[in-house]
């Protein structure tokens, strides 16, 4: 009689990648670890930048090759004051940030996804090679809307639409705004179709005091950070995920993106505490 070695189950891995502006390139570690390790998403659900960073990987890109977009997509820095870039000053960002004079938001967004679709090569949910969730508010009745069909680069330009920041996004009759507002780290759309959820929170730590007093619009996006903070450490109390990763990210604001080198470092280990969680997690 012959015996055969049973063989192990094939986990299916879900990725949950949360927004937080220029520190959403801390997403790019975990990308580039899973890919040396050489595991593919089952699915993966994305908010804000972590929408931004899923399409592109969901898409076929490596996390190597993202990162080398990323030194194409990096602006200078720019020049405050008050905490608000100055008007002269946004031409300096003209390679990514177009500014609206629409009083709803400071800056359109599109510059972003024409960059996003000269990379992505996909217009559609459907045409990526690995099932992908974004998530959006309804501006009218305060819902989460998750986009997993239909056209892409819309979905994801609605999922970035932070309040006050980018203007918001008329779809199928509703006006969207920044997932984060609802759903700033999407992880429990994955926990019902996977057997293991990864869960990226890149939500950056503020510092304030006498000496260091926020700025009008830093006062500003930092309530609305806040706010998802604290959506997500009480939705992590109640039904956490597989493995939770919360890179230790200082000083880096929301459209900081010249910064990529200092989240590279900062959040340099978080590549090997996801391998020990992972390796932890396989063994049993």
């Amino acid at each position: 009689m012959k015996f055969f070695r049973r063989k192990p189950k094939v986990q299916k891995i879900g990725l949950a990648l949360g927004g937080g502006g220029a520190r959403g390139l801390a997403h790019i570690q975990v990308l580039e670890t899973l890919d040396e390790l050489g595991i593919r998403p089952h699915r993966i659900a994305g908010t804000s930048i972590g929408a931004v960073m899923g399409s592109l990987y969901a898409s076929g890109l490596t996390g190597k090759e993202i990162r080398d977009l990323v030194h194409q997509w990096q602006t200078p820095k720019p020049e405050k004051r008050h905490g608000i870039l100055h008007r002269h000053d946004l031409r300096r960002w003209a390679s990514m940030l177009d500014p609206s004079f629409d009083r709803s938001g400071l800056f359109k967004g599109e510059k972003i996804i024409r960059f996003l679709s000269d990379h992505i090569k996909c217009t559609t949910f459907e045409a990526l090679k690995i099932p992908l969730y974004v998530t959006a508010a309804d501006y009218g009745d305060a819902s989460e809307v998750v986009f997993k069909s239909g056209d892409l680069l819309s979905a994801v330009r609605a999922s970035i639409a932070i309040p006050g920041v980018f203007t918001p996004v008329e779809r199928d009759g509703s006006l969207l705004l920044d997932g984060g507002v609802v759903n700033p780290l999407p992880y429990n759309l994955l926990q019902d179709e996977c057997d293991l959820v990864i869960a990226v929170d890149v939500g950056g730590t503020r510092h304030a005091d006498e000496k260091h007093r926020p700025a009008f619009f830093d006062t500003i996006i930092g309530g609305f950070e806040i706010m998802e903070t604290a959506i997500i450490r009480a939705r992590l109390q109640c039904n956490p995920p597989d493995i939770y990763l919360k890179p230790d990210i200082r000083n880096v604001g929301l459209l900081e993106f010249y910064k990529a080198e200092q989240v590279f470092r900062q959040s340099e280990p978080m590549k090997a505490e996801l391998r020990r969680n992972l390796k932890e997690l396989m063994r049993r």
